[in-house]
C-alpha cells in the first residue's frame, strides 16, 4: 500500500509540474487573475484525477487588518466549484494564519481523539458546516513564496498520509510561485503600457489634438476588434497598440504638423514619411510587432492608392486596416486649424458616400466597414463620452 501512496503522490507531482511548465509559458500574457492560476493547481489535486486526493480544499489567504479570507474548494459533477461563502478568520483566532507552522502538518482522527464528533471542534465552524459531513482527516501547510496563505486538505480515501503531505506542499509552491510571478508580470505589463503610452501622447503633443484623439482611437479599434470576433488577445492587442499609429510625426517639424491650412507638395511628402519613421522608432521588438504594423499601414487604402508602399487589399495587416477607419472617423468627428468638426451624422455620411478625399469602397477593407455601420452608435457614444469628461 506504501509504494501504491507513493506512486500516486508521485504522479500528482508531475500533474503540478506539468501545470507549472505550462503556465510558465503563456505567463507573459498577463491575462489571467490569481484565482485562475490557483484553481487550476487544485482542480489537479482534488481526487487525483480519480486515483488519489482529498474531497475539498480550503484556500486561506492574508487580508487587510490581519483577517485573513478563506474559500472551500471541492470537485462536483467533474467541475471545480468554490462551495462555500468567503469564511473570515481574525488575526487573533485559534484558526489565525499565525497559528500555523511551517512544517506540513498530517492528522487522522484516531490518533489524537476518541471520538470523531470531538475532533471536529478542532476545526473552524464555518468549515465544518460547508463541508457538510464528518471530517476524518486533513493535511495543513502555509503556501510558499510572497502569497501569504495556507491550505488545508480535508478527508482522504482511508488515512492522510505524509505523501499526501508531499502533494499538498507541491500545491503550495506552485501556487505561491505563480502567483508572485503573475503580480511581477501584471507589474511589468502595467510599466509597458504606461510607457507607449507616454510616447503616444509625447507625439500628439506637437499638434491641437489632446491625448485623447489617441484614447478614443484605441477604443474604436478595440470596439471593430471584438464585433468582428477576433480573437480576445488581438482585441486587448490592438487596443491599447492603436494609439501609436502616428507615432512617426515625432520626427515631422511643428511647422508642418501646425500649418494652418493645405500642404504644398514638399511638406506633403514630409508627412507622408511618418508612417515609416513610426516604423523605425517602435523597432523589431515583438511585444511592438503590432503596433509596428499599424503604424507603418494605416495610410494604406483597400485599392491599392495609399501610402507608403502602396499596399492593397489583404496585404495590408488587419491591425492597420482597423485603425485606418477609426483614425478617420475620429479625424472627422475633430475640429482642426483647416477645418471644422463634423457631427456623428455627417461622419457617418461620409463613410457612405465619401466626399472629395474619402471613398469608402476604395478606402477601407469591406469587412472593417461593414462593421463600422453595424455598432456606428458606440462610436458616437466613445467620441461624445470622452467630449463631455472633457468639459
Amino acid at each position: 500500500m506504501t509504494l501504491e501512496l507513493c506512486r500516486l503522490s508521485l504522479q500528482q507531482t508531475q500533474e503540478l509540474l506539468r501545470l507549472t511548465d505550462a503556465t510558465l509559458k503563456n505567463i507573459c500574457s498577463g491575462r489571467f487573475s490569481g484565482e485562475e492560476l490557483y484553481s487550476e493547481a487544485i482542480r489537479r489535486v482534488l481526487g487525483g484525477g480519480g486515483k488519489r486526493g482529498p474531497e475539498s480544499i480550503f484556500l486561506l489567504l492574508d487580508g487587510l487588518g490581519g483577517t485573513s479570507r478563506g474559500w472551500i474548494f471541492q470537485i462536483q459533477a467533474g467541475e471545480l466549484v468554490r462551495s462555500s461563502d468567503e469564511i473570515l478568520v481574525d488575526a487573533d483566532s485559534v484558526y489565525s494564519l499565525g497559528r500555523l507552522g511551517s512544517e506540513v502538518l498530517v492528522s487522522n482522527w484516531r490518533e489524537s481523539f476518541e471520538s470523531i464528533d470531538r475532533y471536529q471542534l478542532i476545526f473552524h465552524p464555518d468549515i465544518v458546516k460547508h463541508i457538510a459531513k464528518p471530517i476524518r482527516n486533513f493535511v495543513a501547510c502555509q503556501i510558499s513564496g510572497e502569497s501569504n496563505g495556507a491550505l488545508l486538505a480535508f478527508n482522504y480515501a482511508g488515512e492522510a498520509t505524509e505523501y499526501d503531505g508531499d502533494v499538498l506542499r507541491g500545491l503550495s509552491v506552485v501556487i505561491g510561485s505563480l502567483v508572485t510571478l503573475s503580480a511581477m508580470v501584471r507589474e511589468t505589463e502595467h510599466a509597458f503600457i504606461y510607457t507607449i503610452e507616454a510616447l503616444a501622447r509625447a507625439c500628439e503633443a506637437a499638434e491641437e489634438s489632446t491625448g485623447d484623439h489617441i484614447v478614443r482611437v484605441n477604443r474604436y479599434a478595440g470596439a471593430l476588434a471584438a464585433h468582428m470576433d477576433l480573437s480576445p488577445d488581438f482585441v486587448e492587442v490592438i487596443s491599447y497598440s492603436a494609439q501609436m499609429h502616428d507615432v512617426g510625426k515625432i520626427r515631422v517639424p511643428a511647422a508642418i504638423l501646425l500649418k494652418p491650412g493645405p500642404l504644398d507638395e514638399a511638406e506633403e511628402r514630409i508627412m507622408r514619411l511618418h508612417p515609416e519613421f513610426g516604423e523605425q522608432i517602435l523597432g523589431d521588438s515583438p511585444r511592438l510587432s503590432v503596433a509596428r504594423e499599424i503604424a507603418l499601414t494605416h495610410h494604406e487604402n483597400w485599392d491599392g492608392s495609399g501610402y507608403p508602399r502602396g499596399l492593397q487589399g489583404e496585404a495590408i495587416p488587419l491591425a492597420g486596416r482597423i485603425v485606418k477607419l477609426a483614425d478617420v472617423y475620429d479625424a472627422l468627428r475633430s475640429r482642426r486649424s483647416y477645418k471644422n468638426a463634423l457631427s456623428h451624422a455627417e461622419a457617418r455620411n461620409v463613410f457612405l458616400n465619401g466626399d472629395e478625399r474619402i471613398t469608402p469602397r476604395s478606402h477601407f477593407d469591406p469587412r472593417v466597414l461593414e462593421t463600422f455601420f453595424r455598432i456606428e452608435p458606440l462610436f458616437e457614444r466613445i467620441y461624445e463620452g470622452s467630449r463631455n469628461q472633457q468639459a
